[in-house]
């Protein structure tokens, strides 16, 4: 008799705690988005001396709703290339995904290195051909 109240209490226990998980809803882990979406047109791009990357140049560059201009930083190690591998080639359009405030281009000066600032590190990209000129 006993042996079986105590399978009994524990059916009870195992479906209460099923029925107020269900009840309750599924936990959620709300995340800061780590990377937003750009677009844009290289104008040109430069090598990071002290970093060995490379800061492209975009005009436009598609951040938000209004085109602005500035620097994006293409890591070899880290940003992953769709087809086209025509990175930071003047000319070409960019779309993809950027990690936004890293500060990852670095220039030697006389004395040291310097930061250049730019909008952030990109995490991939697909690239367009070049528009003729």
């Amino acid at each position: 008799m006993k042996k079986i109240l105590i399978k009994f209490s524990c059916a009870v226990v195992v479906l209460a705690i099923i029925t107020v998980g269900t009840l309750s809803g599924p936990l959620k882990a709300e995340a800061v988005p780590t990377s937003l979406s750009f677009g844009g047109l290289v104008s040109y791009s430069t090598l990071c001396t002290c970093s060995a990357n490379v800061a492209i140049w975009f005009t436009p560059l598609w951040l938000g709703n209004a085109p602005i201009t500035g620097f994006l930083v293409y890591n070899p190690s880290s940003t992953f290339l769709y087809p086209g591998y025509l990175i930071g080639a003047p000319g070409a359009w960019h779309l993809g995904a950027y990690t936004p405030g890293v500060q990852a281009c670095f220039m030697i000066v006389p004395g040291g290195c310097v930061l250049v600032p730019t909008y952030g590190v990109i995490q991939f990209t697909g690239t367009s051909v070049p528009a003729p000129y």
